[in-house]
């Protein structure tokens, strides 16, 4: 069994019950950074609490420990000194590993018959680039097909095109995804922001019955039942009377009638909201020509990347430079920024300690017990089953 602290410091009791680490699931694969982002120098990444060096050489990547074990410096100060090697150099002493296996190949100071060339290696990591990202597989066990291991909405680019942005969160990444499973918060946080402040109250006091995907993935969630307004004893009507509610339910704020919405019937969508391992979530439209995936990436134990992969349907280029202008121009301001910036101020304020779970829950509930049970571990590496309150 893995020691305590590799779930949890004392206080986090909910998540080391379920055996969810600090740092992440790591057999997994995960997005880092944008593609777009790694040019011709090395770039710095962390990921799951490791630093890393990505560098691209002749269009490969590769993804090495960002740690020259001569005398510690980082590699991404260095540079590819041989172009199409696929090597990097430390820029200490020149110390030169190779990409693919991370194995010394010279130590170029102490000249070509050095003893220790071929000793040496530093840790290297399964990379690639997709759909307009750089994912890495911070594993001990052998990657999965990462084309299989992605929602297909990221997958069959044939059929989907993709835009995506991220965010860091000062907060661990358990408490990112906990904020995803239909928890009732955004028809309290979010009613107010400028994507639903013209639309009718999202319904509230649903019912919530998750369900585990195909392949052990996730968890879909069912929503049925709920409520637009109710009186409170002693307090009066919530939501009050609001004269601005004047636009019907659109975009996010559709969200009745899935079972015979486009999406199901004509796209085969089976559900409108899922929860993926290791920790992603993906939300989509009744119409089934758009699709958002957030994606939660543990940089460290107090550092979360957040991806906002928004998705569309190849429709025809006119569709898609329509989608493209008003996703820059409106979406990325107004979802992505102002409305995932109202959770981001509230997730980063999470106080650890006990809780007092209620109905609303349900999913949360239901996700921690499958992440824990479900995720895969290296050998050796079983969840914690501690029984504390």
């Amino acid at each position: 069994m893995a020691p305590l602290d590799h779930y949890d410091e004392p206080g986090e009791t909910p998540y080391r019950r379920h055996g969810i680490p600090k740092l992440g699931f790591e057999n997994y694969w995960y997005p880092i950074i944008l593609n777009s982002e790694l040019g011709r120098k090395p770039k710095a990444v962390r990921l799951l609490g490791r630093d890393i060096v990505l560098f691209r050489d002749r269009n490969k990547l590769f993804a090495l420990e960002d740690r020259c074990p001569h005398r510690g410096v980082k590699l991404s100060l260095g540079h590819c000194s041989y172009p199409g090697s696929g090597t990097i150099s430390c820029p200490y002493h020149g110390w030169t590993f190779e990409g693919a296996s991370g194995r010394l190949l010279a130590a170029l100071m102490e000249g070509p018959d050095a003893a220790v060339v071929r000793k040496v290696e530093v840790p290297h990591y399964p990379v690639q680039a997709h759909a307009g990202l750089i994912w890495l597989w911070p594993g001990s066990m052998t990657p999965g097909n990462l084309v299989d291991e992605v929602p297909a909405w990221i997958g069959d680019q044939g059929s989907f095109f993709n835009i995506s942005m991220y965010t860091d969160y000062r907060c661990n990444w358990r408490w990112l995804v906990d904020n995803w499973p239909q928890d009732h918060h955004a028809q309290y946080v979010h009613r107010n922001s400028p994507e639903l402040i013209f639309q009718p109250q999202l319904p509230y006091a649903l019912n919530l019955d998750p369900q585990p995907l195909e392949g052990n993935k996730g968890l879909a969630i069912k929503r049925s039942g709920g409520m637009t307004g109710a009186d409170y004893p002693g307090l009066g009507r919530f939501p009050r009377p609001e004269w601005w509610r004047f636009m019907k339910p659109t975009g996010r704020g559709a969200t009745a009638g899935f079972e015979n919405s486009k999406a199901r019937k004509v796209y085969g969508i089976k559900n409108q909201s899922e929860i993926w391992l290791p920790g992603l979530t993906v939300v989509g439209r009744l119409s089934g020509e758009y699709c958002l995936i957030q994606w939660a990436v543990p940089i460290d134990g107090e550092t979360t990347r957040c991806f906002n992969i928004n998705n569309w349907r190849r429709m025809g280029r006119g569709r898609e430079w329509f989608a493209r202008a008003h996703y820059y121009l409106f979406r990325r301001w107004v979802h992505d920024r102002m409305f995932s910036d109202q959770d981001k101020a509230l997730i980063e304020s999470t106080v650890p300690g006990p809780e007092r779970l209620s109905r609303t829950d349900v999913g949360v509930i239901a996700w921690r017990k499958f992440a824990g049970a479900s995720a895969r571990r290296p050998v050796g590496d079983q969840p914690a089953r501690l029984d504390v309150a």
